[in-house]
Parts: C-alpha cells; sequence; structure tokens
C-alpha cells in the first residue's frame, strides 16, 4: 500500500475497504481501516457506513455499536444509511431471537420511512406484514395515507 502511484486518502482506503468486504474480507476490511486510522486518515461517512454494515450483516454487533461510537466522537453525524443498517439489524435480530415481531414494530418502521419520503418501501412493509401473519392496524393506514398526502403521492 506503499507505491509512489497510488495517494493514500481517505476516498482510496474507503473504496478498498468497499471492495474487500464486497469480496466477503471482512476481516481485511478491518485491517485496512485500522492501518488508515494509524497513518493518520481520519474515516468519513461513508467509510463508517460500510463498515457498520459490513458488520452488522457478519452478526458483530459490538464491533458496530463501537464503529457508530467512534463516528459519532468524531462528530460525524449518522445519516439514512447509517439509520437503515441499525433497523435493519434490530429487525433481524429481533426475528433471530424468535421475538414477537408485532404491528408496533412494523409500525415503527413504517414511520421512520415516511419521514423520509420513502412511502414505497413502507407500502412494501405493509403488504410484508400481511404475508408474516400481522395485521396492519390504523396506525400503519394513517401513517400511510398522511405520508401519501403530503408527498403528493
Amino acid at each position: 500500500m506503499t507505491n509512489k502511484d497510488i495517494a493514500l486518502n481517505v476516498i482510496t482506503y474507503t473504496s478498498l475497504i468497499h471492495g474487500v468486504r464486497k469480496l466477503g474480507e471482512r476481516k481485511e476490511a478491518a485491517r485496512l481501516f485500522d492501518e488508515m486510522v494509524s497513518k493518520g486518515i481520519l474515516p468519513n461517512l461513508h467509510t463508517f457506513n460500510v463498515l457498520i454494515d459490513t458488520f452488522y450483516k457478519e452478526g458483530l454487533v459490538g464491533k458496530a455499536k463501537n464503529m457508530v461510537e467512534m463516528m459519532t466522537l468524531g462528530d460525524i453525524e449518522p445519516n439514512t444509511v447509517t439509520d437503515n443498517s441499525l433497523m435493519d439489524e434490530v429487525f433481524d435480530l429481533m426475528l433471530s431471537k424468535g421475538s414477537m415481531i408485532d404491528a408496533r414494530s412494523y409500525n415503527v418502521l413504517i414511520n421512520g420511512y415516511c419521514k423520509h419520503k420513502r412511502v414505497d418501501e413502507a407500502q412494501m412493509l405493509v403488504l410484508e406484514m400481511c404475508d408474516m401473519g400481522v395485521v396492519p392496524d390504523t396506525v400503519a393506514y394513517d401513517t400511510l395515507m398522511d405520508a401519501f398526502a403530503r408527498w403528493g403521492e
């Protein structure tokens, strides 16, 4: 990684981290992150998002949480991509533990999607509710109707 023709900066490292992660090389992604930080190259929002998503998908919740903490300590505000990784992980964790996913659980996600103008995804969650045997309640429908009215759909 010390080739004189390649600029070692946050973009280079983030691209490499993203690439090795797509190849399923989580440990190499973490090693590159550590190398980047040790060289004084500060990670950016995208760098953190790649690693947070990687760790959650690998079931390494503690490492993902550490990334979120490091991110916020560095005054980097999580964005929608970060939040989606967190929401997906919580939902997957609930399912894997056999927790009861009820209308309220879905309503939290539906509300979040609608607030961020992602009405199509909220609508898909209502369909998923039905597929999972969870009956959508008035909160789910009211949230969707409000979003349709607000965002002109």
